[in-house]
């Protein structure tokens, strides 16, 4: 299966070189030395910046990227059940009470640890198009790179098998997988490198799972369900019938590749006009070799024009290869969205710039977002959510249920339902525009529901039920009865006193 990358790793790694060389860069031979650099000298920064913006968009510190909403079966059983009205009353309810189980399934996830490996995956998923997410026993998650793993996928795309690898010291194996491996062979070192292989293949609907240090069969097979698998392939961009997704670094590989190019000649250029020579008059009287050793400011015999600096005519072409590079550089800004305005580091980021900020993301890379919520943040949030017990927060009810991600594009939990909201109220001020004349002719009613069906707000969920208004009005007609009743009585009150004044008088 690792023959099957064909040139991959070694794309891979000059697009390290470009950007950020630890991510492609072989750890068996360059542990613990520098990693080998390129001339692209924003590349870092670009990666950086897009990974970190996909990262924060998709899992936002302070709030769920997901939600636990009725299905859409189910929401039409409740409102025939109840009606439409008793249905708008019934889903604060639901959503007050699956509102704690989000924050639950959110501390499961642990995000303030996840959310560092996000912006690994991204970034390997940028440079070299792939990535692999695996869940730990204990709930963390590491990234591994195309050079650790390799994959089989249908023709749709979808994993068929995997195997990653890891590369372990023997003496850090768990005791029983010692004594496995050394009746096999039995020269092992505590410090002898051990290659770990993790295997998934896909077998009907569930996947077969078996584990071998070297050649040694450390465990017994085992299934996953989809549910239950702890790893997840990403791609950045994954063209029909491929098995390796490309990133975004090989849609540009010209514009850096020219980048890299240049700047090494104009380095070289700048070096070779740093290089200063001095050229000495045939037949001067100057001892070049006592003004080499002499002291700044002294005095030598001599005439003006003995020694001359060559002119050195490339000196303009410096300008030229400058506003080359700048021009490229900014090319690859627009094309990381290095330039465009980025969600501000703050502890409250609104709904709309997270929102903005998936669009952007959406509009630039066809669809990018749309997938990664789908084989991604969907597959997290399902996870995150089947190990909270659901029968015993919702009863019976929890077959009911589904897992909805709702960062981005659609809304952002209930903060985004707030917002929308408040859209819609400012658009009703629209109707104070309309002419008087005009205006008498439209049903306010009906354009509240016109305007609050296209901000995707449910009227409903706000209006009084038809009982509850025959009550309001019902409260009305005795509050206005009563201060009827209560003028009267002052006014006899008054003609009483008015009365028994004229009496007092002579």
């Amino acid at each position: 299966m690792d023959g099957e990358k064909g040139d991959l790793i070694s794309r891979s790694e000059q697009y390290g070189l470009w950007t950020i060389p630890s991510i492609t860069m072989d750890t068996k031979v360059q542990a613990n030395q520098e990693a080998e650099k390129g001339h692209v000298v924003v590349g870092a920064r670009l990666v950086n910046h897009l990974s970190n913006r996909i990262a924060d968009t998709m899992f936002p510190h302070d709030r769920p990227f997901f939600t636990l909403a009725l299905t859409p079966e189910a929401q039409v059983a409740l409102e025939a059940e109840v009606g439409e009205e008793g249905a708008g009353k019934l889903a604060e309810v639901v959503r007050s009470s699956t509102a704690r189980i989000e924050q639950v399934a959110m501390r499961s996830l642990q995000m303030t640890a996840y959310r560092p490996m996000a912006v690994m995956a991204v970034k390997h998923m940028i440079i070299t198009g792939n990535a692999i997410i695996k869940r730990m026993l204990d709930g963390t998650r590491v990234v591994y790179g195309v050079r650790d793993f390799c994959i089989r996928r249908g023709i749709q795309g979808d994993m068929r098998e995997l195997i990653l690898q890891d590369n372990k010291k023997f003496g850090n194996l768990p005791e029983p997988v010692r004594r496995m491996m050394l009746s096999v062979k039995p020269d092992y070192l505590a410090d002898t490198d051990v290659t770990l292989y993790s295997h998934y293949k896909l077998e009907g609907k569930r996947w077969a799972f078996q584990q071998a240090a070297d050649n040694v069969m450390i465990d017994k097979p085992r299934h996953y369900t989809d549910l239950d698998l702890p790893v997840l392939p990403l791609t950045w961009t994954l063209a029909r019938g491929e098995h390796y997704g490309r990133g975004l670094v090989e849609d540009n590989a010209i514009a850096f590749h020219n980048l890299d190019v240049l700047t090494e000649a104009m380095i070289d250029l700048m070096a070779a006009i740093a290089d200063i020579k001095f050229l000495v008059r045939t037949g001067s009287t100057i001892d070049v070799e006592e003004m080499n050793n002499s002291l700044r400011g002294s005095y030598h015999q001599g005439n003006e024009g003995d020694i001359t600096v060559p002119e050195i005519g490339k000196r303009g072409d410096i300008s030229i290869m400058l506003e080359t590079i700048s021009k490229w550089e900014r090319d690859l800004s627009q094309a990381f969205l290095l330039n465009s305005a980025s969600t501000r580091d703050a502890e409250r980021v609104t709904a709309e710039e997270i929102r903005l900020n998936a669009r952007e993301l959406e509009s630039a890379y066809g669809g990018l977002y749309s997938r990664l919520a789908l084989e991604w943040q969907q597959r997290e949030s399902e996870y995150a959510i089947a190990k909270v017990d659901l029968e015993a927060e919702l009863g019976g009810f929890a077959k009911l249920f589904e897992v909805i991600v709702v960062t981005g594009l659609e809304s952002l939990s209930r903060e985004g339902q707030l917002d929308n909201l408040r859209l819609a109220i400012g658009d009703l001020q629209m109707l104070e525009a309309v002419p008087e004349e005009l205006r008498a002719t439209i049903n306010p009613l009906l354009f509240a529901s016109f305007v609050f069906t296209n901000r995707t707000v449910a009227l409903k969920d706000f209006m009084y039920t038809q009982e509850e208004m025959q009550a309001n009005q019902e409260a009305q007609m005795q509050q206005q009865q009563a201060l009827l009743n209560a003028e009267a009585q002052a006014k006899v009150a008054q003609a009483g006193g008015e009365a028994a004044v004229q009496a007092d008088q002579p």
